[in-house]
C-alpha cells in the first residue's frame, strides 16, 4: 500500500513485543504480514489489551495506514480485532507465494532431471520424488525465511533458475559433469522441507533451528544413496560435498566445507548470484520508497542498493 492511503485486510501476528518509553509507559510493536510482505506495527493505544488480543500465528483483521518512520515503512493500525469463523480467510491465504508460474517451473524441473544419464543419479532423484508428501512439500517450500525466495514455490524457482545457468556455463567449461551439477542444485535444498513451518507464515521447525537444512539434507540423500546397490564411493563423495558446501549470504561468513571441485565451486556461486539477485529484485520492488533513489542500508550486504530511474516520482 502506498503511504497515507488507509486500508482494511487480514493479516497474520508474525511476532509481538511489549515495549517502554522513557517514562514508563507501554507500547506494542507487532509484525504483521500476508502474502504480499510484512511490516511493523507500533501501537500506542490500549497496548496491554492488544498484546492479549494479536497472539503469535493469530489471524487478525486490521485498518490501517502505511506511513514512513526513519525512512522505512510502517503500519499505523487503527483498528484491531481477531479473525472469527465468518471471515473469509485462512492461514493458506496469507502465505507469501511465488509470482511465477510454479507448473510451468514443475515443467522445467522434470525436463532437467529427464536430461540426466547417469543410471545412478537418476535412480537417486527418482526416489527422491518418489513419494508423493514429500515431492509436494519440495515443490512448495521457501527457500528462506527473509532474505531470498521467500516464499511458497521458493525452493522450485531458486533450483530452476540454477539449473538453467548451469547448463549455460557448461556450454563454455565442457569439463563440468553437468549431470553431478544438476543432481546437487536440486537435492542441495532438500532439508529445506523440514526445516520450515507454513502456518500462515514461514518460520523455522524445531528440527529446522535445531539442525538446520544442510544437516538434514546430507542425512536424507546419504540415506537414500545407501538404499541404491552399487552406487560408486566416488560419485558418493562429490554429490554429498554438493550439499555441505552451501554458502552463506553474511559478509565474511565461510561455510564449514569450503568448495573442493569444479562443481562445487560451480554451485557455491550459482547458490549466490540467483540468491542475491532474487533478493535485491524485491528490496527494489518492495522496500524502496516511492520517489526514492536509494534503499535502506541493507546489513546483510554491508551496504545501499540504488534503485535508480526505476524510482523516480
Amino acid at each position: 500500500m502506498p503511504p497515507g492511503k488507509p486500508f482494511t485486510a487480514f493479516c497474520m501476528v508474525r511476532s509481538r513485543e511489549l515495549k517502554y518509553r522513557q517514562q514508563g509507559t507501554p507500547y506494542l510493536v507487532l509484525e504483521l504480514g500476508d502474502r504480499s510482505g510484512r511490516l511493523k506495527a507500533r501501537i500506542w493505544d490500549k497496548p496491554l489489551a492488544l498484546y492479549e488480543t494479536a497472539r503469535e500465528g493469530d489471524t487478525v483483521k486490521i485498518r490501517a495506514i502505511v506511513q514512513v518512520f526513519q525512512g522505512r515503512k510502517e503500519l499505523k493500525v487503527l483498528n484491531l480485532r481477531p479473525s472469527g469463523p465468518e471471515d473469509p480467510v485462512s492461514a493458506e491465504a496469507l502465505l507469501p507465494v511465488s509470482g511465477k508460474d510454479l507448473e510451468a517451473y514443475r515443467e522445467r524441473l522434470e525436463s532437467h532431471i529427464a536430461s540426466l544419464t547417469n543410471p545412478f543419479l537418476v535412480e537417486l532423484l527418482r526416489q527422491f520424488l518418489g513419494e508423493a508428501a514429500l515431492a509436494q512439500a519440495y515443490l512448495r517450500s521457501p527457500s528462506g525465511k527473509l532474505w531470498h525466495h521467500n516464499y511458497v514455490g521458493g525452493v522450485l524457482e531458486h533450483v530452476v533458475v540454477m539449473l538453467e545457468l548451469g547448463g549455460l556455463l557448461q556450454r563454455f567449461y565442457p569439463a563440468i559433469d553437468l549431470d553431478l551439477l544438476k543432481a546437487g542444485i536440486v537435492l542441495h535444498h532438500a532439508g529445506k522441507v523440514r526445516e520450515y513451518s507454513l502456518d500462515g507464515f514461514i518460520e523455522f521447525s524445531d528440527a529446522g533451528r535445531l539442525l538446520g537444512y544442510r544437516a538434514m539434507g546430507y542425512e536424507w540423500v546419504a540415506g537414500l544413496i545407501g538404499r541404491i546397490r552399487g552406487f560408486p564411493g566416488e560419485l558418493r563423495n562429490r554429490l554429498l560435498h554438493l550439499l555441505v558446501i552451501h554458502p552463506t549470504v553474511e559478509a565474511g561468513q565461510r561455510p564449514a566445507v569450503q568448495p573442493m571441485t569444479l562443481e562445487a565451486v560451480v554451485l557455491s556461486h550459482l547458490i549466490m548470484l540467483d540468491a542475491n539477485a532474487n533478493a535485491i529484485c524485491r528490496i527494489i520492488e518492495d522496500d524502496v520508497l516511492p520517489g526514492v533513489r536509494w534503499s535502506k542500508y541493507i546489513p546483510l550486504l554491508d551496504r545501499f542498493i540504488y534503485a535508480g530511474e526505476a524510482q523516480k516520482p
